[in-house]
């Protein structure tokens, strides 16, 4: 069994539609996606339809969140940019694509191998919004591994991959396909390509890779600033 995992599309259409040829070529068996799928990119709703058609288990991000329940962005973030630009997004969509956005799980727990189970959350088993990088603490995780140690976790929200061994188990973050960034400052640096996570069950064991995918960024970035997103500025880069 080969799982893909993808995450924080946010509306980027042209690197969702490299990560899925790339897909193809894998040979994955299952796609999950982790979350935010529409927000600040320029292709909200093509990208969110794209997500519909493949007919795949979705975790709900907290960009997803503010799509159907916009109040809840203030908890997140006080920045202009960002609200303006996600309530651009909001407004490009319909009641259907609130219905779909409304299917999205919080979490959820995959049977893997005989004795592993994969455990896929957006921001942190608690929290859609909570950063999880190498030195978090792992308060979180502690009662799921104490109900099945054999565990891996992942997740997305970060944009940044990782992979961390805590208590036996793995805690993976699977990058960003729309906007996956070189580490965890403010303002982030970008990497010129698209990103996510496979995991292949081998008997009793797993791989766990790392994929980067070439995007055609010339093209992205005309798109880009000929929209009159709030956040082109910004999204734009190489």
């Amino acid at each position: 069994m080969k799982i893909a995992f993808i995450s924080d599309i946010h509306g980027n259409i042209h690197a969702f539609e490299s990560v899925l040829k790339d897909l193809k070529k894998q040979k994955a068996d299952r796609i999950i996606f982790l979350g935010d799928a529409s927000t600040l990119g320029i292709r909200p709703v093509e990208s969110l339809e794209l997500l519909q058609s493949l007919n795949c288990d979705c975790v709900m991000g907290n960009h997803d969140e503010f799509m159907i329940d916009p109040a809840k962005i203030y908890a997140y973030t006080k920045d202009k940019l960002v609200i303006d630009t996600v309530e651009w997004s909001r407004a490009r969509h319909s009641k259907r694509h609130f219905n779909f956005i409304k299917t999205f799980k919080k979490d959820l727990r995959v049977p893997f191998l005989p004795d592993t189970d994969i455990y896929c959350y957006h921001g942190s088993p608690t929290s859609n919004m909570e950063n999880v990088k190498p030195e978090s603490p792992v308060d979180s995780f502690t009662p799921l591994i104490r109900e099945k140690s054999n565990t891996i976790f992942i997740g997305g929200h970060t944009h940044v991959q990782m992979l961390r061994n805590y208590a036996g188990t793995r805690i993976i973050t699977s990058g960003s396909v729309g906007q996956p960034f070189i580490g965890y400052t403010m303002p982030p640096v970008k990497h010129p390509w698209a990103e996510y996570v496979l995991i292949e069950g081998r008997g009793k064991h797993y791989n766990i890779t790392f994929r980067q995918v070439e995007i055609d960024n010339d093209k992205i970035n005309k798109e880009i600033l000929a929209s009159d997103s709030p956040m082109n500025d910004f999204i734009s880069e190489f």
